[in-house]
């Protein structure tokens, strides 16, 4: 969850507090690139070593967030929460959506940006069919030369990686 330690709490909690409620973004401090989203805890998941949530982020996209079963925490059906994502945590895959098993984030998105720091690539992708972003850094991965605006790719993002932050509670 978030801590006072982290160095972008108090402008998150800011942003969240607006009106109109901003539902998505990204946040950069201290040279960390944070990726935030709001969303509705549609269903829970315990198994034997990880629990988790699925969140449902604008109209058709779920996200899932897991944490080992030995931290509790505690999520309600219908409750609003916001999804932290750290850049380096998403990563960008070539071509079209590839099937897996769901146990990651996988998402169909398209290269909106590409911008160039000091150590690597970082790309804002807009995901196919939902009007939010992330950004990552690059490469993107199986990418026959270097990726441009337009581009097509596959967002993967880590569900162990995503943390929670409560809005508020719908009854």
């Amino acid at each position: 969850m978030i801590t006072s330690k982290i160095p972008w709490r108090e402008r998150l909690s800011e942003i969240l507090r607006s009106e109109p409620p901003i539902t998505q973004g990204s946040l950069s401090a201290d040279g960390m690139i944070i990726n935030w989203v709001a969303g509705v805890v549609q269903s829970q998941h315990v198994g034997l070593v990880r629990a988790g949530v699925r969140i449902r982020i604008m109209e058709r996209t779920d996200l899932r967030v897991r944490w080992p079963i030995g931290e509790p925490r505690w999520f309600i059906d219908g409750q609003q929460v916001v999804a932290t994502i750290p850049a380096e945590t998403v990563r960008f895959e070539a071509g079209l959506f590839r099937r897996s098993k769901q146990r990651w984030n996988r998402w169909t998105g398209r290269i909106v940006l590409v911008e160039s720091t000091e150590t690597r690539p970082v790309y804002t992708v807009k995901i196919h069919g939902e009007d939010w972003t992330l950004k990552g850094y690059g490469p993107v991965v199986g990418a026959r030369e270097p990726s441009k605006p337009w581009d097509i790719v596959t967002i993967v993002v880590d569900p162990q990686r995503v943390d929670l932050v409560v809005v508020r509670m719908r009854f």
